[in-house]
């Protein structure tokens, strides 16, 4: 199909991308890495075939067979606030924010989402993850005594800060988790230059090459 779509629920608007077409597709193994970083996601100044990529502003993200990407935006359609990756009912969402020069922010933004989470009426612990540190929560679901397994995690760039979020079957299922999580091989972070104040969200973009139904 190799539309974009877009999908309405009570608080987002999401536009689609059909990853089926065979010459969208991205095999990590031919892509040439000239980086210190032995994973990733990665710094722009660190990825050496961005244009192998899909330009999604301050993301640059593969197209990975058997898998959607869906845009998020907020409720006017003016921002786009994260991109989500949808595959064997898993989801994995990445959101990118401006982090100081000195310092990362995943430690202190882990200790105040447990806080977050614990007044929403959730509960959540720390856990070891092939990103390093990260929570696994139980979310409660709006208008119901359910909960939904998530698990939250972090990576400290170069003036970045990606959040990382796993749901669905990867919200309950490590191993489900880690295969999406090998999505971030080839996720590439483009920080620009404009000044943002730490934690400000990162500007994202739907591409140009999109093509919407309502």
């Amino acid at each position: 199909m190799g539309l974009f779509s877009r999908q309405k629920n009570q608080e987002r608007d999401e536009a689609t991308i059909d990853n089926t077409i065979d010459n969208t597709e991205v095999d990590a193994r031919e892509l040439e890495i000239d980086s210190w970083r032995k994973a990733g996601p990665f710094d722009i100044s660190e990825y050496s075939a961005v244009e192998d990529l899909i330009d999604a502003g301050a993301l640059r993200i593969p197209a990975v067979s058997g898998a959607t990407i869906q845009f998020t935006t907020d409720a006017a359609q003016e921002t786009v606030l994260g991109v989500v990756y949808v595959k064997d009912d898993s989801v994995l969402q990445l959101q990118v924010f401006a982090a100081p020069k000195s310092s990362g922010l995943w430690d202190e933004i882990r200790l105040d989402m447990r806080t977050s989470i614990a007044n929403q009426g959730g509960s959540s612990t720390e856990i070891d993850s092939p990103l390093g540190k990260g929570l696994l929560a139980r979310m409660p679901l709006p208008q119901s005594k359910d909960f939904a397994p998530h698990r939250f995690l972090g990576v400290d760039g170069p003036r970045w800060f990606m959040r990382v979020t796993l749901y669905g079957r990867a919200g309950s299922d490590e191993n489900a988790a880690n295969d999406m999580l090998r999505i971030l091989e080839n996720v590439v972070v483009d920080r620009g230059s404009d000044p943002h104040p730490p934690r400000e969200l990162l500007p994202l973009s739907i591409p140009h090459t999109a093509r919407r139904s309502e």
